[in-house]
């Protein structure tokens, strides 16, 4: 009987432990909303244990809070290189330290660096995000937020760079209070020529960037004003990918600012809405061929999904043998 792999996505068993308690599938969290707290951030670095293991070492900025009891909380994995998450769902245990020097320590995890299959994580780096880790002070209550971005090559953690999370807010524009027939910025307006702009766009030069001022005259943000997205501050969004929470899809804006359709974005496709596909198969006209996109996003090579196999380029096997020695006919599917 043939065996096949059947393709589910290429989701990340990421398992972080903390001094000998290892965590098991997804786990309860704190009710404690962490907007709540005021913030601590911390220094994350990694190094390889006496064990073989790769260590994540998390040291807040204030030695004398630390957690109170021990808790389960949530850690993020993204791909460093387009924020892309690929494990939501892993979490780390921590633990009290009360004695000496290991007081400044918030916590120690463990990572081990393969998928649920057992299979290494493919070359690349990768972010590991410390998010609402609850900590306490006589005088409190506090968020810890830290990251660490890993480099794997062949299997194997390669080195670390550290992620500095503190907030660089931009500038909200914003120039004279009084533009007296000038072009300027007034708190959230725009004014050309003395007169308030409304429910147009406008480019600025200082801040190189569009900008659209909606009927009341303010910028919009955290929007789409047609095919165009506008950031935080109202910064227009060019040639990044942007996740928006309203539609539950990634989206990647182009160079001159608006959704990709019906096209690539390295190994991601946006479908024609400009939601990037995920678990799902698309035809591409361009290459005359299906490809299936996992559930993170990026299209499956080398594999079996169902009965039929994407090549190494991605491309769905048609009318020929596979590597592992099995025939498919003209639709793909594979000849029982």
């Amino acid at each position: 009987m043939k065996l096949k792999h059947v393709l589910t996505g290429s989701v990340m068993g990421l398992s972080l432990v903390t001094a000998g308690v290892i965590t098991t599938s997804v786990l309860p969290t704190s009710s404690v909303e962490a907007a709540e707290y005021r913030k601590i951030y911390a220094d994350v670095t990694a190094q390889m244990g006496l064990d073989g293991n790769l260590y994540l070492e998390i040291v807040g900025e204030r030695p004398d809070v630390t957690v109170a009891t021990a808790q389960f909380k949530s850690v993020e994995i993204l791909e460093a290189n387009t924020g892309r998450v690929v494990n939501p769902n892993t979490f780390i245990i921590i633990k009290p330290v009360t004695n000496g020097e290991a007081k400044k320590n918030v916590g120690r995890a463990k990572l081990n660096l393969s998928f649920l299959n057992g299979n290494p994580y493919p070359d690349g780096t990768y972010l590991v995000s410390f998010k609402d880790l609850t900590l306490t002070h006589e005088s409190g209550y506090f968020t810890l937020v830290g990251a660490i971005k890993l480099t794997i090559k062949d299997g194997e953690f390669v080195k670390y760079e550290k992620v500095n999370l503190k907030p660089t807010s931009t500038p909200e524009p914003k120039i004279p209070e009084q533009p007296s027939g000038k072009n300027g910025w007034v708190g959230r307006s725009y004014y050309q020529h003395g007169q308030k702009v409304i429910s147009k766009w406008i480019y600025d030069s200082q801040y190189k960037s569009y900008f659209y001022l909606n009927a009341a005259g303010e910028y919009v943000e955290n929007a789409w004003v047609g095919n165009y997205y506008l950031k935080s501050g109202g910064y227009m969004a060019k040639s990044e990918w942007i996740y928006d929470g309203n539609y539950g899809s990634y989206y990647y804006l182009t160079s001159e600012g608006s959704y990709a359709r019906n096209a690539w974005s390295g190994s991601y496709y946006l479908k024609s809405n400009g939601k990037m596909a995920n678990s799902e198969w698309i035809y591409d006209n361009n290459y005359k061929s299906y490809y299936y996109l996992t559930s993170e996003g990026s299209y499956a090579r080398n594999k079996w999904v169902g009965d039929y196999y994407l090549k190494s380029d991605g491309k769905m096997a048609v009318s020929e043998r596979t590597p592992d020695g099995y025939r498919v006919d003209g639709s793909g599917k594979w000849i029982k």
